[in-house]
């Protein structure tokens, strides 16, 4: 099973745990809802934090809702890795016992070694998702304390910085400026909040981990490890002694010494070194945490490897980094919809029209992507939330047409770029072609490219022609979404003299500008 395959396998159990982070997110901030009420801001903190016992009680009863779902989604998954895992070398197995280079034996169904593999394999699985569960039941309690203290203080802090001497009346008091400042002190919270998530785990050395980031890695992990022992157990039916490992580049240092070896899990062989000689059984070693290796029963005489030297390991290895920045865009696709999400929750129109913008952007951004590569498909099941509805959808779209037709214009200004008279920064001057000669200049050292503005594409009424941005970003990298048509004014160094020119190029944010051209001299008439 190849590391794209395994990626695949996890996604389902991972995804109910995304579905129940945010389901648990959505019920902090409805307790949040009455922050607009006039009260004091001491006595609202007071309020929310003896809520903390329903609160609790509601979390549990949608943990338990989601709980049967993620472990029937992970059993599935370890009930279609051991049929794989079987299929892969049965043909082999049975090849080798008419051979007499194996023994025969009984049935995968009826094997004892299969049933204790998988027997100890589910109920790994189980207890990995049950500490998950708990992990996400208290972390969500810290979270919603914390989210209103930090809500509270940040209130306070808004409110000291107001001048109160000149709003207060007599038809204002101290609980309605309270209220003001928790609104905009929410906006700040929920971005944090979002950005944080709930934990699914904390390690040893008190990391937090994502339910995406620790589920996903624990279901990879537990799925090529269920592969590997689910073979050896049947190569312990045949009576099969020898296992072979892959290998890959980019090897971890302890799988790296092992990969590519035969190894003799009897640990007997004059020939072969034996397996507990192999970084098996420790967490970066050999099929340990999200190792990507695999290993294969070995009978001298038969080649039952059929499957790995078939395999395109670098265009495999390709891919699938290319399907992980898809899975990177998508996490940030779901984010920004959950604080969509969460701004609707509270009904903080204006708030929900900018996180609207920035989820069509990034949208833009994925789509360009994957359109840009032909293995790559768009997977919208991997960006859905919970509670982004057809409802919130919709005005979602509507709040984007809004906030975009407020903020677009024709032209948008950007800052001098400062031509450095630096040897050692000679290399940030630019090529500057003239299309009627096809003669190449440069900026004078020393000056600047002044009065620019992006005219054409990202943040503007005007989109770049046709295939152009896709164009762009296939010869120089980037998003074709972001690509920017720009002009500025500049002085260029004309044969030792300097000469005053209306420059054209285009930009994308990681790869700077591009594509340089003096589209007029500015001494001419």
């Amino acid at each position: 099973m190849t590391p794209l395959e395994n990626q695949k396998k996890a996604d389902l159990p991972a995804g109910l745990f995304q579905d129940l982070e945010e389901r648990l997110m959505a019920n902090i901030i409805r307790h949040c809802r009455d922050y607009g009420q006039p009260i004091a801001t001491d006595k609202w903190l007071l309020k929310k934090l003896a809520e903390i016992g329903k609160l609790n009680q509601e979390n549990i009863k949608i943990i338990a809702q989601s709980a049967g779902m993620s472990q029937t989604a992970a059993e599935r998954m370890l009930a279609e890795v051991a049929e794989e895992a079987i299929r892969e070398i049965e043909p082999a197995m049975k090849y080798a016992v008419r051979r007499g280079l194996a023994g025969a034996t009984v049935l995968p169904e009826q094997s004892q070694n299969i049933k204790q593999v998988t027997k100890i394999m589910r109920r790994q699985a189980k207890d990995t998702l049950n500490l998950c569960n708990t992990t996400m039941l208290y972390k969500a309690r810290d979270a919603y304390k914390r989210f209103v203290r930090h809500m509270a203080s940040a209130a306070d802090e808004i409110a000291e910085k107001q001048s109160f001497l000149d709003v207060l009346n007599k038809n204002v008091t101290a609980a309605v400026i309270g209220a003001e400042s928790r609104q905009q002190a929410l906006r700040k919270c929920i971005q944090e909040f979002n950005a944080k998530g709930i934990p699914a785990f904390v390690d040893q050395k008190g990391r937090e981990w994502t339910p995406e980031a620790y589920v996903n890695m624990a279901m990879r992990t537990t799925s090529n490890t269920m592969a590997a022992e689910i073979q050896m157990a049947r190569a312990d039916d045949y009576g099969v002694n020898l296992v072979e490992v892959d290998s890959h580049s980019g090897a971890r240092p302890k799988c790296a010494r092992d990969q590519g070896k035969i190894f003799d899990r009897a640990n007997k062989s004059t020939k072969y070194p034996h397996w507990n000689s192999s970084s098996y059984g420790e967490p970066d070693g050999l099929l340990g945490i999200n190792c990507g290796h695999h290993i294969w029963p070995y009978i001298e005489g038969v080649n039952i490897r059929r499957y790995f030297p078939t395999e395109d390991i670098a265009a495999n290895d390709k891919l699938y980094k290319e399907t992980q920045v898809q899975r990177a865009m998508e996490r940030d696709v779901r984010r920004q919809k959950r604080e969509c999400m969460l701004y609707d929750q509270i009904g903080d129109k204006a708030a929900f029209e900018k996180a609207s913008a920035k989820l069509k952007e990034k949208e833009a951004r994925l789509n360009s992507y994957i359109s840009g590569n032909p293995d790559l498909h768009r997977r919208k099941d991997r960006e859905q939330v919970v509670g982004f509805d057809r409802s919130v959808s919709a005005k979602a779209v509507a709040a984007n047409k809004a906030y975009t037709k407020a903020r677009n214009t024709d032209t948008i200004k950007i800052k001098d770029t400062i031509i450095h008279k630096s040897v050692g920064a000679r290399h940030k001057n630019y090529d500057i072609v003239d299309p009627e000669t096809g003669n190449i200049y440069h900026f004078s050292e020393g000056t600047r490219i002044q009065n620019s503005e992006v005219f054409a594409g990202k943040g503007t009424r005007h989109p770049l022609h046709e295939g152009v941005p896709e164009g762009l970003a296939k010869q120089f990298g980037g998003i074709a979404a972001d690509w920017q048509h720009c002009k500025g004014h500049g002085i260029l160094d004309y044969d030792g003299e300097e000469r005053p020119a209306e420059v054209h190029w285009f930009q994308e944010k990681t790869v700077g500008k591009v594509r340089l051209k003096v589209k007029r001299w500015e001494d001419e008439s």
